[in-house]
């Protein structure tokens, strides 16, 4: 299993220190869906301004999930 970092970037910035593991890229990138929407749900003022990053290593491919 890979471990995979779940960010935010933009209107605020978090940085997630241990991340999580999941089996495959598609398995994190839809978990990065249900926090956004989560997001979305529970914070307004983040909409349309911040963005869940979810990587692999801190300095590889990023996919970028927008609140």
């Amino acid at each position: 299993m890979a471990r995979f970092f779940f960010d935010l970037q933009g209107a605020q910035n978090a940085s997630d220190p241990t991340g999580l593991p999941f089996e495959t890229d598609l398995d994190a990138f839809r978990a990065a869906q249900r926090l956004a929407a989560e997001l979305w749900s529970t914070r307004p003022s983040l909409r349309g301004s911040t963005w869940v990053v979810v990587t692999r290593k801190r300095d590889g491919d990023a996919y970028y999930v927008s609140v």
